[in-house]
């Protein structure tokens, strides 16, 4: 059993697991999602298998990963229950008022002020908005299950592959994230208004990714320290600059 902190949460999981139903996406199936006495909003689901696996260097790895984000971008708009992403709609990039983000999260949405019309780029599909290796558990050397659909909606894919090129890059370098962009565009994949999309997703783990820390060593990585991912943030907002 899932408990989540807000209604929507739990209603967009509910729905995404529903269309994944059927689908050739590993992911756990539903079997009950309302809200629970004294619990709150929650989901409950099949166990998925399997454990968190982090090997950026390793291009099996980084192609399975791949190839299981290509399947869940092939899945239409259709059923109930998920919403469609605001794009360049969203009310704080017009707004003056500060995000509480730091001063880099500033640069970003100045940044990102620019290029909005960007995010309204590409047809809608299925996207998990917060696809990265916490959230993918692997048995014997293959894609055992996608977990924690709470933010999923119909938006341009362009979303998920750059918040993993966001991951990647601060959990294991801009050549891996490079690795994984390059083979999802090879096996077909259309990643318009890509820079939009990275800068938005560069505001997730501010004000310091260093927050990040404890669930990048639980999925696997190792040696990162507070200076190395935000300087390595830092490294990628100005190379949108």
């Amino acid at each position: 059993m899932r408990i989540l902190p807000e209604r929507e949460r739990a209603l967009a999981e509910a729905a995404a697991l529903r269309v994944l139903e059927g689908t050739r996406v590993p992911a756990p199936r539903l079997l009950w999602s309302g809200r629970a006495r004294e619990l709150g909003w929650s989901v409950v689901s099949t166990r998925v298998p399997g454990r968190l696996t982090a090997r950026p260097d390793d291009g099996a790895w980084l192609g399975r990963l791949t190839d299981v984000l290509l399947e869940v971008h092939r899945i239409p708009p259709r059923g109930r229950g998920l919403q469609r992403d605001p794009g360049a709609q969203r009310a704080w990039l017009a707004s003056r008022t500060p995000l509480d983000l730091g001063p880099l999260g500033e640069e970003v949405r100045a940044l990102l002020r620019r290029r909005r019309n960007e995010l309204a780029l590409g047809e809608p599909a299925l996207a998990h908005f917060d696809f990265h290796p916490g959230n993918v558990h692997w048995a014997r050397g293959r894609v055992a299950g996608v977990i924690d659909w709470e933010l999923a909606r119909w938006a341009p894919p362009t979303a998920d592959v750059a918040y993993l090129y966001m991951d990647l890059a601060l959990a294991a370098g801009r050549r891996a994230a490079n690795r994984f962009l390059a083979g999802y565009v090879a096996r077909g994949g259309q990643v318009s208004g890509f820079d939009a999309w990275l800068l938005l997703a560069c505001l997730r783990p501010l004000p310091d990714p260093a927050g990040w820390l404890p669930s990048w060593e639980a999925a696997g990585y190792r040696g990162l320290t507070a200076p190395v991912v935000r300087r390595r943030l830092r490294a990628l907002v100005r190379s949108l600059a």
